[in-house]
């Protein structure tokens, strides 16, 4: 699963993480992973790409409907936002996301949310950083 951040990431230049989002997005586009990503992180990356003067909406919508239709895209659905409402963790998106994830088959979930990057995730699943997911990758 993609996290938001890297689709935001992959979205705007300037960002520090944008050269491996590019790398993780070009392995999906290329056919050599599978990614599922949320509705939810769709609409995230809108909001925060508004934000961005520099960002030219259309060219973020192309960018989006084209990721869309190269990846498994599900919306967070109501048993995922139910765990997430009763797990202790006060960050309720993130753990939207993980129930998602896990609820998806997902193996593997790709942020760079050193918060999120610390959290447990129901096993086999694991989290892991854009770097090294690339570099275990290329392995």
């Amino acid at each position: 699963m993609i996290d938001t951040n890297i689709l935001v990431d992959y979205l705007q230049l300037e960002r520090k993480g944008h050269a491996l989002a590019w790398d993780i997005f070009q392995m999906v586009f290329d056919h050599l992973i599978e990614a599922t990503i949320s509705t939810q992180s769709f609409l995230d990356a809108v909001y925060v790409c508004a934000r961005n003067s520099a960002n030219d909406a259309s060219v973020v919508r192309d960018s989006l409907l084209y990721i869309r239709n190269r990846t498994n895209v599900y919306p967070i659905d109501v048993f995922d936002l139910e765990s997430a409402l009763k797990n202790p963790n006060p960050d309720i998106e993130d753990s939207a996301q993980i129930s998602f994830a896990y609820s998806h088959g997902c193996d593997i979930l790709v942020t760079s949310d050193k918060k999120f990057l610390s959290r447990e995730v129901p096993r086999p699943m694991r989290v892991m950083t854009p770097e090294d997911f690339v570099n275990a990758c290329r392995a």
